[in-house]
């Protein structure tokens, strides 16, 4: 195809041939229309989803039209001189040219110089911001740009709401809180009833965002839900979820289109401040979040901050079908969280691996996908990838995955949590832990990343450090409305049993039946010797969905700590032909037979099997010392492991060394 028929003015160059643009100005070649202050792509008018740093290498390669542009160059320039491997640089070519239609092997686009870099081929020019295409009218719906995606939309709408009511709210005592809002449970309102999975991710997607917000305070989401159940009145929701608005909404997807129907209200008095319907087409539906934008942006003639905004337009893709696959993963990892079935687990890894396929531009979905592979051996949900994966090809995908989600961060800051992952995965210790700590500079309230750093500080052995970061999980969890169990496992092994123990009570009274929070209560409760708490928390374990030896850990911790070593002795014995390999190297230590607990973990000790053998360093029982190539790594990282620490429910005390 002949591109230059497209052009309406002359290309202006430098002596070097890269573009010299004028302030504010946007990239035209052939068809194709590139806006980097929107960061929006057409062509003839249209848009194209492409994101993150295919975006920006495509602006680079555009400015520099009809020049070899170098590989070194782009590395420096679009990923600003970071280590990325040219796996990377592959990869968002091939997005580039899927985004624009372009043939590898006949391209008339992007040229391929093997060996030293990329030429894009349409002379490309510069027009002034609003000019238009000459070549073709753009349609109205054109002028959307890209979206994040519903829960986003409403979430925005609930938070702007609220935030003009509780700025009038003025010299009215607060009570409850003015910054305080419930997000109820949306409803399924399809023929079929077959949305479920739709509208439980979109709530749980508007929790966690709305929990980042530092000026709002959420109620509990298991509170959320009874009161629902309960049909419960204005008042009651204020009285019992403390709360001085609440955000309602219903789903209904029927015949290839889906409908969107929020309402915000006050609980002093039921009086519904603000309504709204959207109604699009199945292959439209992210555009709803601008069209609520719009018109909030109106309904409050107020202006925000961009940042803020920004940070609640995250989802990360345009496409809706990878958005919804996105939206099942984070349904079902939810599932997996409260029943501790592996089968959650894995139906919700499988739906990020789709989201990712479906849109390779996609961070967010490569991080989740990534998670599933690798970094939680010692973990309940280790076994999403069983024996058909080897460790080295788990790695593998891991580390493939996080390259993904680094190359496709929409933004620096985002990548650090990322870059931080990999480097730890690396063994590069230091850098791992630096890392994630710039980023929660700037993300202070992402509970993922507290989490992260608490095992970070655990393999340089700082437990005053994995201590301070199980209290952010937990308090800023416990605001949210959904406290994570992992800040009760974070307090054990920082060696704070008794903080453990009184951390389970206070999310078990949000979270009563919640399995994977019993299983971490049970522990806790008994290295704090509460052994009659312990047998309340085993009673839901024993009812629960999770993994066989995850139930025959709970039981043998309990029968050790009860002094029934026989039948502590019989656990065991089950655990063996089932059970991972951290399971049976909990049932080794808690039968006090350390020497085996070592046998066990022995296949990890060295360069191939370290980044396994690294991740048991979070259990304070852990004894570095009895593998030579973990010390040989340790002492070049510059970290001195910590004494074991004894299990205090042991059958048989595990000696310190």
């Amino acid at each position: 195809m002949n591109y230059e028929k497209f052009l309406s003015s002359e290309v202006t160059t430098e002596n070097d041939g890269a573009m010299a643009l004028a302030d504010g100005a946007v990239l035209v070649a052939g068809p194709f229309r590139l806006d980097m202050r929107e960061r929006r792509l057409t062509r003839d008018g249209v848009a194209i989803p492409l994101s993150g740093k295919p975006l920006e290498l495509l602006e680079f390669l555009m400015k520099g039209s009809q020049r070899l542009i170098n590989k070194d160059e782009i590395f420096e320039r679009v990923w600003e001189g970071r280590a990325i491997s040219e796996a990377v640089l592959t990869t968002a070519i091939r997005q580039i040219r899927a985004a624009l239609g372009d043939d590898a092997r006949n391209p008339a686009i992007i040229e391929t110089v093997h060996g030293k870099g990329y030429r894009f081929l349409i002379p490309a020019t510069s027009a002034a911001r609003g000019a238009r295409l000459t070549s073709a009218a753009a349609p109205s719906h054109a002028r959307r740009r890209a979206a994040p995606a519903i829960f986003a939309a409403v979430l925005l709408l609930a938070f702007l709401l609220a935030a003009v009511i509780f700025s009038r709210a003025g010299s009215r005592p607060a009570s409850p809180p003015a910054k305080s809002i419930a997000v109820m449970p949306f409803a399924d309102l399809s023929p079929e009833a077959d949305a479920a999975w739709f509208t439980e991710g979109l709530t749980e997607e508007i929790v966690t965002s709305i929990a980042r917000t530092p000026d709002l305070r959420i109620a509990s989401r298991r509170a959320a839900e009874t009161a629902a159940r309960d049909g419960a009145t204005p008042a009651a929701l204020r009285d019992r979820l403390g709360v001085a608005t609440v955000l309602e909404g219903a789903v209904r997807r029927t015949e290839g289109r889906v409908k969107v129907t929020a309402h915000l209200f006050r609980t002093s008095d039921g009086f519904q401040l603000w309504t709204q319907s959207y109604d699009r087409a199945e292959n439209d539906v992210i555009t709803i979040q601008e069209d609520i934008a719009v018109d909030i942006a109106r309904a409050l003639d107020t202006v925000l901050d961009p940042s803020k905004l920004a940070a609640m337009m995250k989802a990360g893709t345009a496409s809706p079908a990878a958005y919804e696959a996105y939206l099942i993963g984070v349904a079902f990892s939810r599932r997996n969280l409260l029943g501790g079935d592996i089968e959650d687990a894995r139906r919700s890894a499988a739906a990020f691996e789709r989201a990712r396929e479906i849109d390779p531009s996609f961070s967010n979905a490569h991080w989740r996908a990534a998670l599933a592979w690798f970094n939680n051996e010692t973990r309940m949900d280790s076994k999403v990838f069983g024996a058909e994966f080897s460790r080295e090809e788990r790695l593998t995908a891991y580390e493939h995955r996080v390259d993904a989600a680094i190359a496709t961060a929409s933004n620096e800051i985002d990548a650090l949590k990322y870059r931080s992952s990999r480097a730890s995965m690396r063994l590069q210790l230091k850098p791992a832990h630096d890392l994630m700590l710039q980023y929660l500079k700037a993300r202070p309230r992402d509970i993922d990343a507290w989490e992260q750093l608490a095992t970070l500080a655990a393999y340089a052995g700082d437990r005053r450090s994995v201590a301070r970061a199980a209290e952010r999980v937990h308090a800023l969890s416990m605001e949210s409305g959904w406290p994570w169990s992992r800040a009760v496992t974070i307090s054990v092994m920082a060696m704070k049993p008794e903080l453990a123990a009184r951390r389970a009570r206070a999310q078990l009274r949000v979270n009563p039946d919640n399995a994977t929070l019993n299983y971490q209560a049970h522990r806790a409760f008994l290295w704090s010797g509460a052994i009659e708490d312990a047998k309340k928390a085993l009673v839901y374990v024993r009812s629960s969905a999770m993994a066989e030896e995850n139930k025959l850990l709970a039981e043998m911790r309990q029968a050790c700590a009860e002094g029934r070593i026989a039948d502590a002795a019989r656990f065991r014995e089950r655990i063996e032909p089932i059970g991972d390999v951290a399971a049976r190297w909990q049932a080794a230590q808690l039968m006090g037979d350390q020497a085996d607990a070592n046998r066990i973990l022995a296949q990890f000790d060295n360069e191939e099997g370290l980044p396994t053998l690294l991740q048991f360093m979070f259990h304070p029982t852990f004894d570095a010392t009895a593998f030579p190539a973990l010390m040989r790594r340790l002492e070049i990282e510059g970290v001195r492991p910590v004494r074991p620490a004894r299990m205090p429910m042991a059958c048989a005390t595990v000696p310190a060394a």
